[in-house]
């Protein structure tokens, strides 16, 4: 990806870089949703560098500061971004036009990020604990419940006793207390785990659980070790970036449940027929 503006900086002062500002602007270069939308912590955190280090490296490049810096790769991205899709020419060229074409371009990025590094040893792994558990917990909290819910109704059209956590009427403990060896889980969790998720992981790993995290944290850290883990790609921590990926590696682990288990197509046959009835007019015969 060619950054204009920033580019020109950043090949004006290569020549004078020291090591680490070679890699900063490398990284940059690579990761522009990072520097542009990302939150200055976390996108230190990443690099493992103090947040000074981008301050100076910003002052480096002849940016004010590192929000000047930031907003400049904003532009050269969106600018980059918004090229490709026209959106049938609905508001090409407006503001609201580049933000739609950059959170396209975005998804876009996350989901080949996700699928080029994934792990599918892991993910077969997975789908073949959920295959044969008696019992599968799909748990999810905040913004992951909803990701977590999709998933074990993708997970329930395929299989019998799949429970969701935490129950909205209850509480996790209610949905998982008689998990042990025999059954599986499958977690969903974004970067920050909340309290609760680690408890449930913790209680999961204890009872010996076959349980898979869903994450898009890196480095993972505070995850009992037999608990498998698989990456998803979300590219910054900001509230409204999708979390397409996640999605997606749910439903590339029901896909493969689906064909580690021999009764779907009767299981399947069975909930169409149940839709089809409550699909009928009331009072209509059959």
């Amino acid at each position: 990806m060619h950054l204009e503006a920033v580019g020109r900086r950043l090949a004006e002062h290569a020549a004078a870089f020291t090591a680490t500002e070679a890699e900063l602007a490398a990284h940059l270069v690579n990761h522009p949703e990072l520097w542009g939308f990302g939150a200055t912590t976390e996108l230190a955190k990443v690099l493992g560098v103090h947040r000074s280090t981008l301050v100076r490296f910003a002052q480096r490049l002849g940016y004010a500061g590192f929000p000047d810096l930031r907003e400049a790769v904003r532009a050269d991205y969106l600018r980059i971004v918004s090229a490709p899709l026209d959106l049938a020419n609905a508001g090409a060229g407006t503001e609201f036009g580049e933000i739609v074409r950059s959170v396209y371009e975005r998804e876009l990025r996350n989901l080949k990020q996700t699928y080029e590094h994934i792990d599918v040893s892991v993910l077969e792994a997975a789908a073949r604990d959920i295959a044969k558990a008696r019992k599968v917990l799909v748990f999810g909290r905040r913004y992951s419940f909803t990701i977590a819910m999709h998933t074990s109704l993708l997970l329930r059209s395929l299989r019998p006793d799949v429970r969701l956590a935490p129950d909205p009427g209850g509480s996790s403990v209610d949905e998982f207390f008689d998990f042990d060896s025999g059954d599986a889980a499958l977690v969903f969790s974004l970067r920050r785990h909340s309290p609760e998720v680690q408890r449930a992981m913790d209680f999961l790993a204890m009872r010996n659980v076959p349980t898979t995290l869903v994450t898009d944290a890196t480095p993972v850290t505070a995850v009992p070790e037999r608990i498998k883990v698989l990456h998803a790609y979300i590219g910054s921590n900001s509230t409204l970036d999708s979390f397409t990926s996640l999605v997606s590696l749910g439903h590339a682990i029901a896909t493969v449940v689906s064909r580690l288990l021999e009764d779907v197509e009767d299981r399947q046959r069975l909930l169409e027929e149940a839709r089809a009835h409550f699909q009928r007019p009331i009072g209509a015969g059959g």
